[in-house]
């Protein structure tokens, strides 16, 4: 599913340079649609349904949308609150998804259509886009966007507007010398050259190479930074449930409640740091401190003597989950204001670009975690949390580097 998210993000933000409303009334439609198909799997017992219902689920992501909208449409002095309130939801999403397919253990018959622990969070999620599907239809306003207009230059000394087209046709006659023209037509050639040099540095990113020639030293370590705390979250929230089983011998329903209470504790943090510490202090300041407390959550959650303690666990995960979530809502905000103009419009932006820098996280992570399962349960812990560590005191190191151009 995030491999699909990768490349749909690429045509979301193509698509999103023309409107909002119709992308994400096709990411809503494609979601019922890949649900529908998780959920029906089971009872035509189809490996490829699963697989198809799996990769529309990642086609229909449109966090690329989201982001872009909030950068674009979302006041400068509001923005923080938005992109907290952005990362709650999702972080509440993120939490509270696995939580509620834990919860859901019934299991009944109504016709061919089986609804068990396996097809109900399926069907739940259908439901739900549909719901989402007709809110977005009735409610959402599609934005003003701003059109350029071209105006005719004026002559600068009587404030009269030549027609350059006259000009060019003998219809508007010089009255200088010859001389004079030529040093005129000198200048004039000038003139166009630095008009030129000046659209050319207004065009938004044209390629994904383009985009990254754009992107300052500042925008690389937020990009890093967004990829790492991806990262950590991942892992967190992946092995959870094999890491809790092994050390604590928890159920499904212990791991469902523990991660939504995970997910709970984001909305009050965050509407703190949003309303009111984000008033306090910079971005950075928060950017610096988001993740140092980040690192000792990590720190924490190594398992370095004989026994892991349940509050070991719980804490370090309590204290990494919400410091990802509030360092992805400053990231955010902070990624707005320091970035390109260029990179603000056209396919490549900034939301594209965070994007893909978070989905690149979580295949990585996955990845990691499949490949430390074949070192055996015991070791899985600390050889998953070691890169996390390492790309924590990375990211750090480089926004100490660039912290003074962070505004």
């Amino acid at each position: 599913m995030a491999v699909a998210q990768i490349f749909s993000s690429v045509y979301f933000s193509a698509w999103s340079n023309k409107s909002y409303f119709k992308p994400l009334v096709f990411s809503s439609i494609v979601l019922f649609l890949g649900n529908v198909c998780y959920a029906m799997a089971y009872d035509m017992k189809s490996l490829t349904v699963l697989i198809i219902g799996r990769l529309l689920c990642g086609m229909g992501s449109a966090r690329a949308v989201n982001r872009r909208y909030i950068s674009d449409c979302v006041p400068a002095r509001i923005r923080m609150q938005a992109s907290a309130g952005f990362v709650s939801a999702s972080a509440l999403g993120m939490a509270c998804g696995p939580a509620l397919a834990g919860l859901l253990q019934w299991k009944f018959k109504i016709y061919m259509v089986t609804f068990n622990q396996s097809t109900l969070p399926g069907w739940v999620m259908a439901v739900a886009w549909l719901l989402y599907l007709i809110w977005l239809w009735v409610s959402f306003k599609e934005p003003n966007r701003a059109t350029e207009v071209n105006e005719a230059p004026q002559n600068p000394a009587s404030g009269q507007t030549v027609d350059i087209g006259q000009v060019e046709n003998g219809l508007a006659q010089p009255l200088l010398m010859d001389s004079v023209d030529k040093q005129n037509e000198d200048e004039d050639e000038e003139v166009d050259e630095s008009e030129e040099a000046a659209d050319d540095s207004r065009k938004p990113a044209t390629s994904i190479g383009s985009a990254y020639r754009l992107l300052t030293p500042s925008v690389k370590v937020q990009l890093l930074i967004y990829f790492m705390l991806k990262y950590a979250m991942e892992i967190l929230l992946s092995e959870s449930s094999v890491i809790t089983n092994h050390y604590f011998s928890w159920n499904t329903s212990a791991v469902a409640i523990f991660l939504a209470i995970l997910g709970l504790t984001v909305l009050p943090v965050n509407a703190v740091v949003g309303t009111y510490i984000s008033n306090m202090f910079e971005d950075r300041q928060l950017l610096m401190v988001s993740q140092i407390t980040l690192l000792v959550g990590i720190i924490f959650s190594f398992k370095v003597t004989s026994t892991y303690s349940v509050v070991q666990y719980v804490v370090s995960a309590l204290v990494t989950f919400v410091s990802a979530e509030v360092l992805e809502g400053v990231n955010l905000s902070l990624l707005s204001s320091v970035m390109s103009s260029r990179l603000s419009r056209g396919t490549y932006n900034g939301g594209l670009l965070s994007t893909e820098a978070g989905t690149l996280a979580r295949v990585v992570a996955d990845c990691t975690i499949t490949a430390a399962g074949y070192l055996g349960v015991g070791k899985l812990l600390n050889v998953t949390l070691l890169p996390s560590l390492v790309i924590c005191v990375a990211s750090i190191a480089c926004t100490f580097l660039t912290y003074n151009s962070l505004f």
